[in-house]
């Protein structure tokens, strides 16, 4: 790790694994999620793969919170 090369992918490949462990997370707790369809499952899900960044945002913002606060309740 003597070049400032060899810490720049050092530093990308931990922030990569990062990215990807909160992908998984969310995918993991969508599909845990009881509150939701399958047809709204399979929709997080989607947006999640395809925009992972934005759609992993939104879900932990917009999901079933463990207090009970649900951002659709307040929609309805």
């Amino acid at each position: 790790m003597d070049s400032p090369a060899a810490l720049a992918v050092a530093l990308a490949s931990v922030v990569a694994v990062l990215y990807l462990a909160a992908i998984a997370y969310a995918i993991v707790q969508i599909a845990r999620t009881r509150d939701l369809s399958e047809v709204e499952k399979a929709l997080w899900m989607t947006a999640v793969v395809f925009a992972p960044l934005l759609g992993a945002l939104v879900w932990y913002v917009a999901r079933p919170h463990t207090f009970g606060l649900v951002l659709t309740d307040k929609l309805r």
